[in-house]
């Protein structure tokens, strides 16, 4: 199983350039390859839809039952301790960009279907393993699937957390854009920062016109600007330090900023680096960044927009900034909301348009995922989870999408337990070995009480 691991981590499965029989790039065909190839050397029956998924199917019955996971993975940024397309064992810790997201899912269930197979164990109903290529940009490839492959009777998705999720956040991606005051606009050459919307960027920089008002504020100079007192203060003010900022004086000056990548539904874990560059430009008196740093750049962000709001079914409402740029004169950026079942998407667009005096367009909305915990599929679920850990278990709220959305009857289930701590979308992604086997054992029960 680990061998397994090793191979499918050494692909750098991110979202690149649509080809033919590879609509999310070169890297993501090569994962799908090799899952199928991995199908049939199992014995299990497979079928690839063109490139979106893919399915290893054992098992004889009218009836189906689907695992729905993931081949795709963010990218991995700089700063890992160990290469992130590499497996890596230290001290029974695993690490490797999809070790947890959700690679090391893939390889559990299909092993765990394999011992299944090997042991003569007889099945009621067919057990499908889907692996999708696009689930961390939007799911277009279990769209796909919904659309030509067989929808099954009950599915799970191990993609979350354990014991199980019931409530899933809605989820809204927006793209904000806004004209700038004169002097922003006159001073900034360039600003850019972050890849995607549901990843906190780590990463930031902005390049300042020489000769233009911010950069005569600016004093043109390094060492001038950390040493002046008004710029110290509003890094320090917010909790900064000096040394996750660096700027370049060569005519022009860039000021790079660092922070920490993370989850866009867990904004509070990471350190957005593209705040760290409104904030340092505080001092300047321009306008749009006192509007940013009001409204977008603090975590006061949603109390100051009047849009907080929270319920016991599905937790509080979240934002975090994924992109920025400078084009075409106007300053854009996207927002990642993880909305509670009490949150209106349409208020929160209006709201946002009006205190930024901006336009903004909606990139993805999802719904609100909520099963009662009273369902068939959670009560066994959550039966094999005691049954294998001896703990009971309770129905939990993600902010994170899942592919449970997007076929009839399917719930979030693992893979991760409270005690862990994964990096998931952020640096030196890993899991220790004896939970891997721990959700693996759960895995190969799940698929059991669901197909007998």
């Amino acid at each position: 199983m680990f061998e397994d691991l090793a191979e499918i981590i050494s692909i750098p499965s991110v979202l690149g350039e649509a080809a033919p029989d590879a609509p999310f790039g070169k890297e993501c065909r090569r994962a799908l390859d090799w899952f199928l190839a991995k199908g049939k050397e199992y014995g299990f029956k497979t079928e690839d839809l063109q490139g979106y998924c893919g399915y290893c199917e054992y098992g004889e019955g009218k009836e189906m039952i689907a695992i729905l996971c993931h081949l795709d993975v963010v990218p991995a940024g700089t700063g890992w301790t160990y290469p992130p397309y590499k497996l890596t064992n230290v001290d029974g810790m695993l690490y490797g960009r999809g070790v947890v997201d959700d690679k090391g899912s893939v390889v559990m269930c299909l092993n765990a279907l394999k011992e299944i197979k090997e042991s003569g164990i007889k099945l009621n109903k067919r057990v499908r393993i889907i692996a999708g290529c696009n689930e961390e940009h939007g799911s277009e490839c279990i769209k796909y699937y919904s659309k030509h492959g067989e929808i099954p009777s009950l599915c799970f998705v191990p993609d979350s957390d354990f014991p199980l999720i019931n409530s899933e956040k809605g989820i809204l991606h927006i793209d904000v854009s806004l004209t700038p005051d004169p002097a922003f606009a006159d001073s900034v050459k360039s600003i850019s920062g972050g890849e995607s919307y549901n990843v906190v960027p780590e990463r930031a920089s902005v390049t300042i016109k020489n000769g233009s008002e911010f950069a005569k504020k600016l004093n043109g100079s390094t060492a001038e600007v950390f040493s002046s007192p008004e710029f110290a203060s509003a890094i320090i003010s917010h909790s900064h330090e000096i040394k996750d900022y660096s700027i370049t004086a060569n005519g022009d000056l860039t000021i790079e900023t660092k922070g920490v990548s993370g989850h866009a539904m867990e904004p509070h874990k990471a350190d957005n680096a593209i705040w760290k560059l409104f904030h340092l430009l505080e001092p300047m008196g321009s306008p749009t960044v006192a509007l940013m740093n009001k409204y977008i750049c603090t975590p006061d962000a949603l109390r100051a927009l009047g849009l907080y709001c929270k319920d016991d079914k599905s937790g509080d409402l979240t934002m975090s900034m994924g992109i920025i740029e400078l084009k075409d004169g106007k300053l854009r950026f996207t927002l990642d909301m993880r909305l509670p079942l009490c949150a209106d998407y349409k208020n929160i667009i209006a709201t946002v348009e009006k205190a930024l005096d901006a336009k903004v367009s909606i990139a993805k909305y999802a719904p609100n995922l909520y099963i009662p915990e009273d369902s068939l599929l959670v009560k066994t679920l959550l039966s094999v989870y005691q049954k294998c850990t001896g703990e009971k278990p309770e129905c939990l709220v993600c902010g994170g999408g899942t592919y449970a959305r997007e076929l009839p009857n399917a719930i979030a289930f693992g893979p991760t337990f409270s005690d862990m701590e994964t990096n998931i979308h952020n640096i030196d992604e890993c899991s220790s070995v004896e939970n891997f086997m721990k959700a693996f054992k759960i895995y190969k029960e799940a698929i059991l009480a669901l197909a007998k």
